[in-house]
């Protein structure tokens, strides 16, 4: 009978054993994805604010180019001795600066106007909104993981039932919420 039940004793504690290096492993890849979103959130930031400058020194550069036309103008409208030879040079300076402002209004070709940038930025954030809605998934599911772990320790000292189901139930949920970092599924409100 005494060998029974330490056979039966020692099977439960192999079992549970077994259990905490499955949970270890969920919580060494919830890790990692909670990495991986971090990562991509901050370089995903990084793009945007890139790109967002980028889009400031096209405007200013452009609000530079309609300045110096300006500029041209009132000098040809306000110099009584320049010559028509020189204020049609002029005139036609002048236009090429209003040419080469309107192209940084849109470039689709490079991809590089201002409309594109703003499009680019605008994708950035959004990119990096998804990849900082993951974090809170993963943050409870490393939490709800390391307190399966603990659980599970303390069952194999202890062997109480009651500490083996709240720690299977704070493994599941944890691995849920892990695997929902990962895919969002499911969104849930106060994660978000």
């Amino acid at each position: 009978m005494i060998d029974s039940q330490e056979g039966s004793k020692e099977a439960f504690q192999r079992k549970c054993s077994i259990i905490i290096s499955l949970i270890a492993s969920m919580l060494l890849i919830n890790n990692l994805g909670a990495q991986n979103a971090g990562n991509a959130a901050a370089f995903l930031n990084a793009s945007a604010i890139n790109t967002y400058s980028f889009y400031q020194a096209k405007t200013i550069r452009q609000n530079d180019l309609n300045l110096a036309a300006t500029t041209l103008d009132a000098i040809v409208e306000t110099s009584p001795t320049v010559t028509d030879t020189v204020k049609t040079a002029i005139r036609t300076k002048a236009d090429a600066f209003r040419e080469k402002a309107k192209t940084y209004d849109s470039d689709p070709e490079s991809g590089e106007g201002k409309k594109e940038l703003l499009a680019k930025s605008k994708a950035s954030e959004q990119a990096r909104d998804a990849a900082l809605e993951k974090g809170p998934y993963f943050d409870f599911a490393g939490l709800l993981l390391q307190l399966a772990i603990i659980l599970f320790s303390v069952v194999l000292i202890t062997e109480r039932r009651t500490l083996y189901l709240s720690g299977s139930a704070a493994a599941i949920l944890g691995t849920f919420l892990s695997m929902d970092g990962f895919f969002l599924f499911v969104r849930l409100p106060f994660l978000s």
